[in-house]
Formats: C-alpha cells, sequence, structure tokens
C-alpha cells in the first residue's frame, strides 16, 4: 500500500478527520466521537482497523445503504465493488483520508440493459498526497457494459482521478454514465473522466471545481504534477447542463463536449448543489446537506431544458434556473464602519461569483472595484455588502471595521478561515506537548480560542508549537493535510462550512 513517508509512517503523524476528536498521548493516537456530533439514527457503523483495507462487495439487484465506513485510523482504507447488474449503492459515507493503492469503488454494470446507481454517498475527505490510484473506477474489466447513474455525490481531493470513468471504451465497451446534481474538488488528473464511446454521458446539475488539487505520485505519468481537468470527455459525445465549471473541460480519441445552461470559470457559482453531503455522516443519515435550498434542482426533475436555459417544468423549476443563473446568489457579506473620520480598507475574495448588494442598508459607491470573484473597496461611517456564491476564501482589512455574514456577526480575521483547531495541554499539568501541523490553505492563531506565543509560528501553510497547562488555537482554511504531537495534548478540529 503506497504511502507519503512525511504524512502517514510516522508513528506520531496523524490526519485528524472531518469533525474529529483525538486524544493524542506520546506516540499513540486514540479516536473518539466527532466534536460536537449529535448521535445519529439508521445508519451502521464499519470501523477498519489500522493498515486493513475492508472490501464490499454489492451483487446483482442488492442494495447496500445506510453506511458510514470508518477509515480514520493509521493506513485504514474500503473497498467497495460490484457484480451483475441493478444494484443501487445509497446513502454511504466513508469517513478518514483515503491512503492510496487502489480506488475506494470499483463500480459496474455487466448487463448492457442493466443500471447501476450510486446516490447520495460522501468521499469528501480526500488522499494522502502522491498515492496510487483515486476515488472511483469504472470497472472495466467486468466489463461495464450498462448504465451507472451518479446522484447526490461528493468526490474531493483524490490523486488519480476523482470519477474515472474512461476504462470501458478503452477496451472497446459500450457502457456509459451519468452524473446528476453533484460536487467534485481538487481531484488531479480529472475531476470527471467520462467513456462515451457508443452512448453519450450527461452531467447535469453539477458543480465541478478543478483548484487546489495535490500532487500526484504512483502510477502518475508525471509524479509531482497538480494538472487536472475538470471534465474530460472521451471516445464520444459528453452532455453539460446546467454546470458551474471552474477548470478545463477536456477532450480526448475524439471525445465532444456541449454546454447548455453551463457557467465557467469567473461567472461560476461553486456552491455545492442541493442535497450534495457535506460529511460522511450526513450521508450515513441520508441527510444531504450542501449548498443553498434554492441553487439547483435535485436532478430528479421532470422539466426538460430548452437550449437557452429555460425550463419547460414547473414554476419551481424555473425558480431554481433563475438562481443557478446568478441572479439570486444565496450569500451575503457586509463590512461596516460607525467611524465617519477614518476610512478601512478592505480586499474580499469568494470562491463563486459576487456582486455589490444594498444588504444592511449598504451603499454602492463608484470606488469599490469587483472583478473575478474580488472586491476591494472602503468604508467610513457606512457599509458595503455583497452576495456571493461558493465561501469566502479571504478578507484583508486595514482599519476597524465590524464583518457580518448571512446576517451574524463574525471575526474580521475569521472571515475566509472557517475551520478552528485547538491543541489543549490544561489536562495534564506541567507537562509539554509538542506540535505541528499542515494545511492546504491559510492558517493564523486565534486568541478566540486558545493564546498563541512566541513559540509558535506559522510560516506559510505550516504550523509548530509547544504547550504546558494552556491551550493554543488556529483558523485555517482548505484541509488539513499532516499533524504530529509530542505529549499528551488533546486536540479538536471543528471544520466550517467550506
Amino acid at each position: 500500500m503506497a504511502r507519503d513517508e512525511t504524512v502517514r509512517d510516522s508513528k506520531r503523524d496523524r490526519l485528524i478527520d472531518r469533525r474529529s476528536y483525538l486524544k493524542l498521548a506520546g506516540a499513540t493516537a486514540v479516536s473518539a466521537a466527532a466534536a460536537g456530533a449529535a448521535t445519529a439514527a439508521n445508519y451502521d457503523t464499519i470501523t477498519v482497523p489500522a493498515g486493513e483495507t475492508k472490501t464490499i462487495d454489492v451483487g446483482d439487484g442488492e442494495t447496500f445503504e445506510n453506511k458510514l465506513i470508518d477509515m480514520t485510523a493509521d493506513g485504514a482504507s474500503a473497498l467497495v465493488t460490484t457484480s451483475g447488474s441493478n444494484w443501487t449503492i445509497r446513502n454511504v459515507g466513508f469517513k478518514g483520508t483515503h491512503p492510496g493503492g487502489h480506488y475506494l469503488m470499483t463500480p459496474g454494470v455487466a448487463a448492457a440493459e442493466g443500471t447501476g446507481l450510486i446516490e447520495n454517498v460522501y468521499m469528501g475527505d480526500g488522499q494522502v498526497a502522491r498515492s496510487g490510484s483515486g476515488g472511483i473506477w469504472v470497472d472495466a474489466n467486468l466489463p461495464h457494459q450498462g448504465t451507472i447513474t451518479f446522484r447526490n455525490v461528493h468526490v474531493a481531493g483524490f490523486i488519480d482521478n476523482g470519477l474515472y470513468g474512461s476504462g470501458p471504451g478503452a477496451q472497446g465497451h459500450g457502457g456509459n454514465l451519468h452524473v446528476e446534481s453533484s460536487y467534485f474538488a481538487a481531484n488531479t488528473i480529472s475531476n470527471v473522466r467520462l467513456n462515451a464511446k457508443e452512448r453519450p454521458c450527461n452531467v447535469t446539475d453539477t458543480v465541478v471545481d478543478a483548484t487546489g488539487n495535490d500532487p500526484c505520485g504512483e502510477g502518475c505519468s508525471a509524479p509531482g504534477s497538480t494538472t487536472t481537468r475538470a471534465i474530460w470527455s472521451w471516445y464520444g459525445e459528453t452532455h453539460l447542463r446546467n454546470c458551474d465549471v471552474v477548470g478545463s473541460v477536456a477532450t480526448a480519441k475524439g471525445g465532444s463536449v456541449t454546454k447548455t445552461n453551463t457557467r465557467t470559470g469567473d461567472d461560476a457559482d461553486l456552491t455545492p448543489p442541493k442535497g450534495v453531503p457535506m460529511s460522511a455522516k450526513a450521508a450515513a443519515s441520508g441527510s444531504g446537506t450542501g449548498g443553498n435550498s434554492g441553487k439547483r434542482s435535485s436532478g430528479n426533475g421532470s422539466g426538460k431544458q430548452s437550449a437557452d436555459g429555460s425550463s419547460s417544468g414547473n414554476a419551481a423549476q424555473a425558480t431554481v434556473r433563475r438562481v443557478a443563473n446568478g441572479r439570486g446568489l444565496p450569500n451575503v457579506i457586509s463590512i461596516a464602519s460607525s467611524d465617519a473620520g477614518t476610512t478601512t480598507n478592505y480586499e474580499l475574495t469568494v470562491s463563486g461569483k459576487l456582486r455589490k448588494s444594498t444588504d444592511r442598508s449598504a451603499t454602492k459607491d463608484a470606488e469599490d472595484d469587483v472583478e473575478n470573484g474580488t472586491a476591494t473597496g472602503a468604508v467610513a461611517g457606512g457599509t458595503d455588502s455583497y452576495r456571493f456564491g461558493g465561501a469566502v476564501t479571504n478578507l484583508d482589512i486595514d482599519g476597524r471595521a465590524t464583518v457580518f455574514i448571512d446576517g451574524e456577526q463574525v471575526a474580521s480575521g475569521e472571515a475566509g478561515l472557517p475551520n478552528a483547531l485547538v491543541v489543549d495541554g490544561s489536562g495534564s499539568p506541567n507537562a509539554v506537548s509538542e506540535y505541528s501541523f499542515d494545511v492546504s490553505g491559510k492558517v493564523r492563531g486565534s486568541g478566540d480560542s486558545g493564546r498563541i506565543e512566541a513559540h509558535d509560528t506559522v510560516e506559510s501553510k505550516r504550523v509548530s508549537g509547544r504547550i504546558v497547562d494552556a491551550k493554543d488555537g488556529y483558523r485555517f482554511s482548505g484541509r488539513l493535510t499532516r499533524f504530529q504531537v509530542d505529549g499528551p495534548a488533546t486536540v479538536t478540529l471543528e471544520p466550517g462550512e467550506n
């Protein structure tokens, strides 16, 4: 099993999963319940021991549903395979960073007229950088000859493709796949790679963000490369309908792509579609929580969309289309100043679309500039507001101002840094704990959740520190990619909504 030496092999290195709570004593890590998470009903937890891979096969006509696959132990992973046709995989959450060496899921439909459904699945905790294989590989060896529908799936942070579906076409088989109301982000090589040799593939109501991916390694033609594609169509037709895409839309071996009502680049709204699970628990319990309730349809609507993006369905569907076109951006950020005698300058960046608004009685001033998801402006005794899609990725304020996001006041330094991490040594008086960790985004010390002293350092994406009978707190964006501690400290991670 391939491993990244800097992340997986040190006995004191542990990756902290989303909403996790770890008690680390010396070189030993013991996982406990998710921090602040309530117990959900109606799903089973499959716990994979350290260093092992749990293989689960879903047979002809079977349904595998309401499972949380816990891979948080060091080197633990899982592989879900299928056989036969007319099977269903529904409400499944993979919790923990994939160590690589195989794909997490290898589905295929044996019969040409058969189907498979993969619905409400979370694979968003990513994979160890430079490890081999990736998220989903459509099983060309079965061979896959039918149709698989992926609906409300979340695939993020994989190294060797997020959804790799071109294999059957390479072997001359006619199977295809469709993607509906799903979210793909930061997958290296490709996010959605489709086989469409004999029958078209459709990607509908889906968000693909190709930025922020980790370097590939084993099995990659150019180890260390971060080259990726948002959509990669091989052999035949791929149709994008009502999608938001950041990254290249590429073709190979005669593939083609058509776009209908699809926004790309700076025009894309990267808010995950409604119903996409944003955690393993949300998937397992069947409660998709992604996005805004009015952003786009669930992929199950019967209304047919014309080439101009209008809908022949009901009025509710038409409203969804208008919101998806950016004329109903769901989130609001306001920067307010009560001192008319002092000017406060700011720069704001979001991951989706951004425009000025008059929320919270804000004014639209000519000197405030909005371009490519970034706004620069100034306030002095007034308020500037913006509506946006996606998330706040950066907010720099030079001066004093109060910041509100969706009506709630937030610390200005924490906007764009949604995740909180606290290293707590207060439970072990006089004991020294030394720690270090890396993140994929930005990071800073947070006095709201712990002290930061001279021997605690933040350099680019890396943090190191030491505590004795105290707490150190940090805020960061992106993902936690490495954590190491030597001592009895307790570590809590509470991710926000990225």
